[in-house]
C-alpha cells in the first residue's frame, strides 16, 4: 500500500508543483487505494459474520486505523526528508518520539470514540474493548493495541467450544497486555526516519538497513505470536493443541500449522504445535531466522555505515560487496551453528532437536554479530587487538545470557559459553594463520 503512494507521488514528480503539493496529492490517492484494498480484504475475512452492523463497524475500524497509520508514517517520512534533517540528532529523536506518541493518542481517541458510540461490546477494567462476532462456522481473533485501550475481536460460531474460546482469549489477551502492535509501530516510526536523517548526510548505503528492518519486524511479529501461544499453553496445558487444531480446521480446513497458507505462516511460525503441546518456544522458530537476521545486520554494519561520494561511482561495487557479505555471513553463521550443535546437545539434557538446532544458530549468530562489530570497536580503540578482545568478551557474555535464558541453569550455560567461545577463538586464530599463507604466493 505504501508503494502505491510512492508510485502516485512519482507520477507527479515532473509536474511543476511544490514537493509539498506533490506529496499531498500523491498521498491522498494512495490512501484511497489503501482504504479500498483493506476494506475489501476484511470484507472477505469477516464474510461469515452474521451481524452485518457489527461486521461493518469492525471493517470500518480496521480501515480507519490502516489509513491513519499510513498517513502519519508517510507524513513523518516527508518531514524527515525535507525539514527535520536540519535538526540536531537530539532534537530530531525527540521530535520523532513526540510525533509517534501524539499520533497514537489521536488514533486512540478517534477509534475508541467511534467504537464506544456504536456499542455492542463489553469494556473490561475501563481499558479493554471486547467485540464478539458470531460467525457461521469460523473461529478467529484479532487484537488492536493502543497506548491505553486495547481492542480485542473474537469471532466464533453460535455453537462453540469453551476450550477454543479460551485459546483465543489467552492468545489475544497476551497481545493486548504487552502492546505488541504498538511496539511494532514504534520500531517502524522511529527507525525509518532515523535512517533518512543520516542518509541525507552522505551515508548513501543506509538503504541496506531496509532488508534488515523488514526481517527484524517480521521476526518480532513471529516472536510475539509464539509468546502468545506460550501464554495459551501456560493456561490450558498440552490440551491447548487440540483446541488450536479446531481453529485451524475452521479457517483453512487443515489441522497442521505447517500446512497453513503462506499468508499465515509469514507471521505465524509453522511449528506452533511445539509451543501449544509442550511450551517449547525456541524450537518453533525456523532454523533460517536467526542466521538471516544476523547476515543482514552484518551487511548493514560493513557496508551501510560507509560514506560513498559520489554515489554513482561506488554504488555498483558497494552492492556487490553487500550481497557477498550477506551471503557469506549467512553461510558462516549456519556452519558455526553446526559446529556448536553437538556441544549444546551434550549439555542440553532433554531439549528437543528443534530447540538444540535453534539455540546453536542463536549462539552462532551472537558470535557473527560481535565479529562484525570489531570494525565499530576499531573506530573507538584504533587497535585491532583491543577490538578483537572486546568482541570476544561480548560474544561470551551474550552467549552466556542467551543460553542461560533457555536452559535456566547457570552451570550448564557457563560451560557451554566457555566451550563455544574457545572454539570461536580457535577458528579466528586459524583464520589469522591462513591469511598470510594465502597472501604470500599471490601478493608478493
Amino acid at each position: 500500500m505504501f508503494f502505491a503512494e510512492l508510485y502516485l507521488s512519482g507520477l507527479l514528480k515532473n509536474v511543476r508543483f511544490s514537493p509539498t503539493l506533490n506529496y499531498v496529492v500523491g498521498s491522498a490517492g494512495g490512501l484511497l487505494v489503501i482504504a479500498y484494498f483493506v476494506h475489501g480484504a476484511y470484507r472477505v475475512v469477516l464474510g461469515s459474520v452474521r451481524d452485518k452492523a457489527m461486521r461493518r463497524m469492525v471493517i470500518n475500524v480496521v480501515t480507519l486505523l490502516a489509513v491513519l497509520l499510513t498517513a502519519e508514517f508517510t507524513g513523518l517520512i516527508f518531514m524527515s526528508l525535507h525539514y527535520l534533517f536540519r535538526l540536531s540528532i537530539g532534537y530530531f529523536v525527540g521530535f520523532v518520539i513526540a510525533y509517534f506518541v501524539l499520533s497514537m493518542l489521536i488514533n486512540e481517541a478517534l477509534i475508541y470514540t467511534y467504537i464506544k458510540g456504536v456499542g455492542g461490546f463489553g469494556v473490561h477494567g475501563g481499558r479493554r474493548a471486547l467485540i464478539r462476532l458470531v460467525s457461521d462456522s469460523k473461529y478467529n481473533g484479532y487484537t488492536i493495541s493502543m497506548l491505553y485501550h486495547d481492542l480485542v475481536i473474537l469471532m466464533y460460531p453460535e455453537d462453540y467450544e469453551d476450550g477454543v474460546i479460551e485459546v483465543i482469549n489467552a492468545h489475544e489477551g497476551y497481545h493486548a497486555r504487552f502492546k505488541h502492535t504498538v511496539i511494532l509501530n514504534a520500531v517502524l516510526f522511529i527507525s525509518v526516519p532515523f535512517l533518512i536523517y543520516y542518509g541525507v548526510r552522505g551515508y548513501s548505503m543506509l538503504w541496506t538497513a531496509l532488508p534488515l528492518l523488514a526481517v527484524l519486524i517480521l521476526t518480532l511479529a513471529r516472536s510475539f505470536e509464539l509468546l502468545a501461544d506460550k501464554a495459551v499453553y501456560d493456561r490450558l496445558g498440552p490440551g491447548a493443541l487440540g483446541y488450536f487444531r479446531v481453529i485451524l480446521r475452521s479457517l483453512y480446513g487443515i489441522d497442521d500449522p505447517r500446512r497453513a497458507p503462506i499468508r499465515s505462516r509469514i507471521t505465524h511460525p509453522g511449528r506452533r504445535d511445539l509451543v501449544l503441546s509442550s511450551g517449547d518456544v525456541l524450537g518453533a522458530y525456523a532454523p533460517w531466522e536467526f542466521p538471516l537476521l544476523t547476515s543482514l545486520f552484518v551487511g548493514f554494519i560493513l557496508v551501510g555505515t560507509s560514506v560513498l561520494r559520489p554515489v554513482g561511482i561506488y554504488i555498483g561495487p558497494a552492492l556487490l560487496v553487500y550481497m557477498g557479505v550477506v551471503i557469506g555471513s549467512f553461510l558462516l553463521t549456519v556452519l558455526l551453528g553446526i559446529v556448536y550443535r553437538p556441544i549444546i546437545r551434550w549439555f542440553s539434557h532433554g531439549m528437543s532437536n528443534e530447540s538444540v538446532l535453534n539455540l546453536s544458530m542463536l549462539d552462532s549468530s551472537v558470535f557473527t554479530v560481535c565479529s562484525a562489530m570489531v570494525f565499530i570497536f576499531y573506530l573507538i580503540y584504533h587497535s585491532w587487538l583491543y577490538s578483537n578482545i572486546t568482541a570476544v568478551a561480548l560474544s561470551f557474555l551474550f552467549s552466556l545470557l542467551v543460553t542461560w535464558f533457555v536452559l535456566r541453569d547457570v552451570g550448564r550455560a557457563l560451560l557451554i559459553a566457555v566451550l563455544i567461545t574457545l572454539i570461536f577463538i580457535a577458528l579466528n586464530y586459524l583464520y589469522y594463520m591462513v591469511i598470510p599463507i594465502i597472501h604470500i604466493p599471490y601478493f608478493r
